[in-house]
């Protein structure tokens, strides 16, 4: 049995665990809600070893577990996911497997195809693909990289397995064979602890469920005598209304905001996009489907201007070019923690990042730091993101409220055209629900909205349009398409 007793973590004036007690069995799936800030991924940090408390003890099997250190929390078999993975850039997916992972050996030669070779038996075991031999982790899709984090934790043959926020970013084949590989483990009678925000999966899959609110334990439950509904009451005190998918959607009068024509990139000899010819107008949602690691991340890439395309063009209205203090696009990334924000920056240094705003905090070619400081402390208050104040870390916040920051900070630029990855991803009920009616309010207001997510109940429910990407290809979908089986099979290339 893994046993967490009286944890107690502070950060600063925040206490982020208070007196948790934490209890998972042998041959047991355990699932572990809460909202954004509630505690969960603090929680796991202690028990993995990368956080020490500032009070509590636990023990497995008995044996009480020296916290605060990653390398004796693996070498008492407990491994985990995290939500952000924690992988080296510029080192291959190989390499990033092999440190502390599959080969790690001090008395053998790293044998670096051998590592492949066994990456490869256990994501065929998954149904996983892996990136090409040797190539770096640096540019690959946040769906590559968890992919990775999940085989690396699996090699090694973990007694307690932690995933925070695994099945996110995976696709339903993909999704379906890990959720099987999880039962097996419990039949093994290893502990798996599973942290998520979808209800559903966590009574679909999970043994016993417990509920965190604000740092304390406020339920321990089994699915039998619990509810999707109860479950959220617990969590948030009420169940968010998600947008129905008639309702949602209207058709778009406005004017053409951003026009992609023929846009192709090549990249290491591959074409990853291909003759790319879409459009955005004012008052719409398009959505763009597709299993991870087939284009989008990179489509997203070269709208941001963070890549050149090979050939093609990008044009927005003219319109929006008419003011130095707003954007004609604004972009939320995938990956909040690498291409959003810079972590060891305050928060309202953050804003700055986004040229519109700081044109608007400049006074006679100097930032005005209090001007900055003060819209940061009105964004605080309006996306109701928790912080000590504009001076705090950005890595002081929890995932759920470094998106809030990040949603903030692209509308404070005032965009015509919001482009959103994976805009969801790790945010509890409440927040996806306030997600969903920012961007619908950011439609009804004349944007446009490029909504690239792996949800397909998201982009089913928000999108006007709604295209899917295979292979570096689009194709926008036609009447009788917008279900689930349908989207599936466009999404696997079958196009005919």
């Amino acid at each position: 049995m893994l046993k967490a007793t009286a944890i107690t973590r502070r950060f600063s004036r925040v206490v982020a665990l208070d007196g948790v007690d934490f209890a998972a069995n042998p041959g047991e799936i355990h699932a572990l809600l809460g909202e954004n800030g509630a505690g969960k991924t603090t929680l796991m940090n202690v028990l993995s070893g990368r956080l020490r408390p500032d009070a509590g003890v636990a023990t497995l099997d008995g044996v009480e577990l020296r916290l605060g250190s990653p390398a004796l929390a693996l070498k008492a078999g407990i491994a985990a996911v995290h939500q952000s993975p924690m992988l080296f850039e510029r080192m291959t997916w190989e390499e990033n497997l092999a440190v502390g992972g599959i080969g790690a050996d001090s008395r053998a030669r790293l044998d670096l195809d051998r590592v492949g070779e066994s990456a490869r038996e256990l994501a065929k075991r998954l149904g996983f693909e892996l990136p090409p031999p040797r190539a770096t982790v640096e540019g690959r899709s946040m769906g590559e990289r968890v992919r990775l984090e999940i085989i690396r934790a699996l090699s090694l043959d973990p007694r307690v397995l932690i995933l925070d926020e695994p099945t996110g970013v995976l696709a339903p084949g993909e999704l379906f064979a890990f959720l099987e590989l999880l039962r097996r483990l419990r039949s093994e009678g290893r502990i798996v602890i599973l942290i998520t925000h979808k209800l559903g999966e966590a009574l679909g899959v999970a043994d016993r469920i417990t509920v965190l609110r604000r740092g304390r334990v406020v339920a321990v439950t089994e699915p039998a005598s619990t509810s999707e509904s109860e479950l959220a009451r617990l969590m948030i005190g009420e169940l968010p209304e998600r947008p129905d998918a008639a309702c949602a959607r209207h058709e778009a009068a406005g004017e053409t905001l951003l026009r992609i024509s023929d846009l192709s990139l090549e990249y290491r000899r591959n074409r990853v996009l291909d003759g790319i010819t879409m459009s955005l107008a004012a008052g719409e949602i398009v959505g763009i489907a597709g299993v991870e690691g087939n284009g989008q991340a990179e489509l997203v890439e070269v709208l941001a201007g963070a890549r050149r395309a090979t050939s093609g063009s990008v044009a927005a209205g003219a319109s929006d070019r008419a003011r130095p203090d707003s954007a004609a696009v604004a972009v939320l990334p995938q990956n909040r923690d690498i291409d959003g924000l810079v972590l060891d920056m305050s928060l309202w240094e953050n804003l700055l990042l986004a040229r519109a705003i700081r044109s608007r905090m400049a006074r006679r070619g100097w930032l005005d730091r209090d001007r900055a400081a003060e819209l940061c402390r009105e964004l605080i208050r309006a996306f109701r993101i928790r912080a000590e104040g504009p001076g705090a870390l950005a890595a002081s916040l929890s995932g759920g409220n470094r998106q809030r920051l990040s949603v903030a900070r692209a509308l404070a630029q005032n965009p015509r055209v919001l482009i959103a990855h994976d805009v969801c991803r790790g945010l509890d009920l409440a927040a996806t629900a306030e997600v969903y009616r920012t961007l619908l309010d950011f439609r009804a207001d004349g944007g446009a909205v490029l909504l690239v997510s792996s949800d397909l109940d998201e982009l089913l429910a928000l999108s006007d349009r709604l295209f899917v990407m295979s292979r570096g290809r689009i194709r926008e979908t036609r009447p009788g398409e917008r279900t689930a089986e349908a989207l599936g099979l466009l999404m696997a290339g079958r196009w005919n």
